[in-house]
This record gives structure tokens, C-alpha cells and sequence, in this order.
């Protein structure tokens, strides 16, 4: 279900018309623009006796449509409540360990959103891998607002939130596609010094110089602090994964001393290459994506609904051909009422399960999950 509008009153409205039981939790997927006060939000769904979980985006996905303000409405059956980790910056990761939920979980998936752009993410992923890993498959997504502030952009029952992580495990099998169609342009490298989310030495050289060399050689544009985020979102970087597909990361600014700070944690002395791609090898990638969702080849997917999570700056490299990308995940579909329509959230870091490690962060990439 879809809000246009996300007034508290239209989105009580469009909540309690899904009836939903204590058993059952509602998704609250909020574009940035004209959002309702949060807080207020809160209290009212509280006062429903609602059980909710959400986050606000910088554009949300629904149907055929790119949109910057209203709200995404779900309902699933929940097999834990939605919980909390908090203090993820800081290592705390208050609320993960001491959950008494967590102890025995049936199969189902794990739907994480979370602050898409505080450290220590893959520290918390891992934590949540060891955890469930065994039981879950993941999907999910960094929120968060196009400015890149930080500030609070997850909630549930008990709050509004930054620097955390809201989770909820749904009675859903899902079938999960993660492609993202970048290339590379020049590599490998040596990430010799990174601190978190930020490279400081590639080839123990300053970062931006080795960067620069490379962009500035293919773009013939000089590459400063001013101009950096509008060309480095064509040119990824790409961490190398033994017997997997390059994990992306995205170079978000710069600093005085010259380390690329990006979207999501870069470990010290891993494999990078400088990426490059186009339209057409990204549309080409979300095909391939929605294919991998399907059990046959050329026959139509059959789901219940079908979450895409798709990154912001991916979105923004794409610009009017977006609307393609949307276009060529529903033709996969079989389509015959609203709730089987594609929803979803343009993310700061994609969230899902992958590979052999299970789960993973990745940057400009498309996640595409259908439910089962």
C-alpha cells in the first residue's frame, strides 16, 4: 500500500485498514521529502497498539514509480518483534547479544534498516551473520537522507533513532538477485591504510593521488573537493571477493589530509580496483538480478511482493533512464494486484545475503528480493 501524502492521519489510516493482529508487524518505508514528525508518529501507531518498524529514504519504489515524498505500507507476520541495536559506532551493539529472541528463530528473513551512515557496519553485520546466519536469509538497506547528514532515520515502537539498526524477522522465504554492472577501469590496489568507511593509502600512497591519476586520465576532468562526489559516482571502487563478484563501495568526499571516505567499511590491506560503468551495463545488471530471482528462465515470477533495494547514487548515475531499471524488474513479474507490485527504498548501502559470507554491505549495487 501506498500513501502519497505521509500525513499521520493518512498513514493511521492506510495502517489500520490492513487489520493487522499482535502477530503481525507493519513496515513504514518514509520518503525525505514532507515527512510527518516522527515522534508524533510513534505515539499514535502506540496508541493503536501497532507493531511497526521503519525508516526514511531519500525516494521510495512503488510499482512503476520513483517517488520523493509519502509512504510505503506493509504487513507480515512477524516471528520476532521488531528490536533495536543501538551504540554501532562505538562497538556496544546494545541490544544484539542479551536478545532473548534470537536464541531459537524458525526460518524466515531478516529485514535490517538501518543508519546508513554510521561506522562499524560490517562489525554489526558480522555480529548479526554469526547469529542468524544459520536460520535467515538477510535483505534490507542503509537509510538515510540525501543530504549524507547524519541524523536519526530508523524507528519502531520505542523510538527514533541514528547511529542503529532496526530488525525484524518475517514468516517469508525470499528469493534474493544482487547484481550492480560496474567494470574495471584499473587495479588492483592495495587499501595499505583504511579506518572504517575511509581509505587513507592505496599502494601506501595518499589515496586521492592514485584515485585522481586514474579519473582524471578517463574523465578529462580535474578532479578537486568541489567537483569529487559528482565524478566519483561514476568511477566505484570494487573490494575483490575470492570466488565472488566485486563488493562495491562508493567514494562519497574527500578530506584535508586526501582519504576517500565512502559509504561502508573498506578493510585494511584488501584488493580494490577502480570501476567504471554506463547505463547500459547497470540496466543489463538489473535484469540479471531479477532473473536470479526466478526458478526457470523465461517464465514469470510468481510472488507475493517483490522488495527492491536500490542505491541512492546508483539512482542518480542512472538519472531518467531509472525509470528503466523499474520498468525492466516488473516485465519479470506476474503482476495481478497491488501487493505484488515491486516496492522498495533508494538506499545509502545495500543489505543482503551473499555468497559464502552470508551477508554482506555493498554500495551501488540493486538488491532484489521477492517474497515467498
Amino acid at each position: 500500500m501506498l500513501t502519497k501524502n505521509s500525513t499521520i492521519s493518512l498513514i493511521l489510516q492506510g495502517v489500520e485498514s490492513l487489520h493487522p493482529s499482535r502477530e503481525e508487524v507493519i513496515l513504514l518505508l518514509l520518503a525525505e521529502n514532507n515527512l510527518p514528525d516522527i515522534a508524533s508518529l510513534i505515539d499514535a501507531l502506540n496508541s493503536k497498539n501497532i507493531v511497526f518498524f521503519g525508516g526514511v529514504f531519500p525516494g521510495i519504489i512503488h510499482g512503476d514509480n520513483l517517488l520523493s515524498e509519502g509512504c510505503i505500507i506493509k504487513k507480515f507476520k512477524a516471528l520476532t518483534p521488531p528490536f533495536c541495536v543501538s551504540d554501532i559506532a562505538d562497538l556496544q551493539f546494545n541490544g544484539l547479544y542479551e536478545n532473548p529472541n534470537l536464541n531459537i528463530i524458525p526460518n524466515g528473513t531478516a529485514v535490517i534498516l538501518m543508519d546508513g551512515l554510521t561506522p562499524n557496519i560490517y562489525r554489526f553485520l558480522d555480529g548479526l551473520n554469526d547469529l542468524l546466519g544459520a536460520e535467515c536469509n538477510f535483505i534490507g538497506g542503509g537509510a538515510g537522507f540525501n543530504s549524507f547528514v547524519q541524523q536519526p532515520c530508523v524507528f519502531y515502537n520505542d523510538g527514533f533513532k541514528s547511529d542503529a539498526a532496526v530488525v525484524c524477522i518475517i514468516d517469508q522465504q525470499v528469493h534474493l538477485g544482487v547484481r550492480h554492472g560496474w567494470e574495471r577501469l584499473s587495479g588492483p590496489y592495495v587499501a595499505t591504510e583504511t579506518d572504517g568507511n575511509t581509505i587513507v593509502q592505496l599502494n601506501w600512497q595518499t589515496a586521492l593521488d592514485v584515485y585522481r591519476d586514474v579519473v582524471e586520465k578517463d574523465s578529462g576532468v580535474a578532479l578537486d573537493a568541489n567537483n569529487f562526489a559528482g565524478i566519483a559516482q561514476g568511477y566505484p571502487l570494487g573490494i575483490l571477493r575470492e570466488k565472488e563478484d566485486l563488493i562495491v563501495r562508493d567514494p562519497l568526499a574527500i578530506d584535508e589530509n586526501g582519504a576517500i571516505i565512502c559509504i561502508g567499511d573498506v578493510p585494511q590491506n584488501v584488493p580494490l580496483y577502480i570501476l567504471k560503468g554506463d547505463a547500459n551495463t547497470l540496466l543489463e545488471a538489473a535484469g540479471a538480478a531479477i532473473n536470479d530471482c526466478g526458478k526457470k528462465t523465461g517464465f514469470p515470477i510468481v510472488a507475493n511482493g517483490t522488495f527492491v533495494v536500490d542505491c541512492i547514487t546508483r539512482a542518480r548515475f542512472l538519472d531518467h533512464q531509472f525509470s528503466q531499471e523499474i520498468a525492466i524488474i516488473r516485465e519479470k513479474l506476474l503482476i495481478e494486484h497491488e501487493e505484488q507490485e515491486p516496492f522498495g527504498i533508494l538506499s545509502l548501502g545495500e543489505i543482503s545475503s551473499y555468497g559464502e559470507t552470508l551477508l554482506e554491505l555493498f554500495n551501488k549495487t540493486i538488491v532484489i528480493g521477492t517474497l515467498h
